[in-house]
């Protein structure tokens, strides 16, 4: 268990996970282990990914427990008793799309995101399609930071500004916090310095140039 999925488990709510593209499905065995939930269901989209997760599972004697699935995002998975899902270490757009094709997420289920990239695509879609992000967090994982997203169908209560997009509701708080608005400040940089160095974009090279000023 790294940082991002100790995170991840310390954002769900609920008694039963659903853990999408679980891999060797490390997160819901730690949870169930720890007493963090009593049934957890470990989905992947790749029968080899789930075999492993299968194989982690029997080892730690967790199949009465945890139930696997094969599954394309959510589109295989049935709300049940689910409370909470947990989608993790997926690009933004994918996350995103993954949520848009699920329609029971719209009820009362405690979402856990966590995008290895284009953070900002998925705040976005999130904010068009109605669900507000309650809580977010940044971790350090190895050389890189993440945010941790925890989200629910819900009125936004706060801006789609440039801003939000771009850092999230990160306050900076922790040293992990103010890494992630640093990185964040450096990507958005090397992005403007890159539209208006080359004549193209120029204006919002600029914008962005301005939103890093923001975090430097």
């Amino acid at each position: 268990m790294d940082s991002r999925l100790l995170t991840c488990a310390g954002l769900c709510t609920g008694d039963v996970l659903c853990d999408v593209g679980t891999d060797h499905g490390y997160l819901p065995c730690y949870m169930i282990e720890n007493g963090l939930c009593s049934k957890a269901y470990a989905c992947d989209i790749a029968q080899g990914p789930l075999d492993s997760a299968i194989a982690h599972i029997n080892e730690r004697c967790l199949s009465d427990r945890i139930t696997t699935v094969l599954s394309d995002g959510l589109d295989s998975v049935e709300k049940g008793d689910i409370t909470d899902v947990v989608i993790a270490g997926m690009g933004g757009e994918l996350i995103a799309d993954i949520i848009s094709r699920c329609g029971w997420l719209r009820e009362d289920i405690n979402l856990v995101l966590q995008p290895m990239t284009k953070p900002e695509v998925l705040r976005r879609r999130l904010y068009e399609q109605g669900f507000c992000v309650l809580r977010e967090l940044a971790c350090v994982s190895g050389r890189f930071v993440y945010s941790v997203m925890q989200v629910r169908c819900e009125k936004p209560n706060y801006g789609c500004t440039d801003e939000y997009l771009h850092y999230g509701l990160v306050k900076g708080e922790t040293d992990d916090e103010k890494r992630y608005l640093k990185d964040r400040s450096n990507k958005l940089r090397t992005a403007a310095e890159g539209m208006i160095k080359g004549g193209k974009k120029s204006e919002l090279g600029q914008k962005l140039l301005e939103l890093s000023r923001l975090h430097e």
